[in-house]
Formats: structure tokens, sequence, C-alpha cells
């Protein structure tokens, strides 16, 4: 059996493997419900990536990537949505390998630049990007418009 990382797109196939790293990602079990994702509609749009980080045909690890137009640049603009490894297949090039599979897909659709959103509480992850050349540049901020 072989220990290779394979990066690829996500297919409908990876849907139980997928939610369930969603679940350790957000740290509770409320993608087993079926009903309380985009799944579907994410993997389906072209405004969207999903890629998944396979070892021994399993899933490791996933980075979503959005696509969008904004007024302010003369092409578009990629932002990471998520990018997460579980945790014993951390530190071994995985999450960079995800990286890059984003920024080769941001490339190739020409795009201006790159956002990441990243919570204040995830200092390891803002270690993993600045040392990938990111720059902190400010706040992000949110609200809930529907509940859940």
């Amino acid at each position: 059996m072989s220990d290779t990382i394979i990066i690829r797109k996500a297919g409908k196939t990876d849907y139980e493997s997928l939610m369930a790293l969603y679940n350790l990602f957000v740290g509770e079990d409320r993608y087993l419900k079926h009903t309380f994702d985009s799944f579907n509609s994410v993997l389906t749009n072209s405004s969207n990536r999903i890629f998944v980080a396979e070892k021994n045909s399993n899933l490791i690890g996933f980075a979503t990537v959005s696509f969008r137009r904004v007024v302010r640049y003369p092409k578009a603009i990629a932002e990471l949505d998520e990018l997460f490894v579980k945790e014993e297949h951390r530190k071994i090039g995985v999450g960079k390998l995800l990286l890059n599979a984003v920024i080769h897909e941001s490339k190739k659709r020409d795009c201006y630049r790159i956002y990441i959103e990243s919570a204040y509480e995830h200092k390891s992850a803002h270690i993993f990007y600045e040392g990938n050349r990111f720059k902190n540049n400010g706040f992000h901020f949110y609200k809930n418009l529907q509940t859940t």
C-alpha cells in the first residue's frame, strides 16, 4: 500500500468522507444531518472548487475556494474559504499541497489575488499562511442573517 498523498478535485462520492472531515473542522457533528450543507451546489458551481487530500484511499484534508469579480480589481479574485488537514497528518506537507492546488487553480483562472479568512484563535494557521508568503492585512467581519 502506498503512502502517497493525492490531491484531486472532490467528486460526489466524497460526500460522506468530506462531511466527516467537516465535523472535525468545526468541532461538532452538525454535518451528519445531510441537510445542513451546500455540497452539491458548491461541487457543481463553476465559481467554486473543492480539493481533497487522499492517502491510502482515505480523505485526510480538504480545501475550498471561491472565485468572483469585484469592482476594485481588473480581474477575478480567489478566496480560500476553508483549509483543513486531520491532526495526525499535519506538518508533513499536506496543507501545502492543498494550498498549491488552490494557487494553481487561481492562476489558471487568471485571478488577481487570493484572500484567506482565518479566526483569531487559529495561530498555527496564521503561521502556515505567513510561511507561504501570505500577508495579514486586516479584519474580517460577519453578521448572521439566518438562524439554523
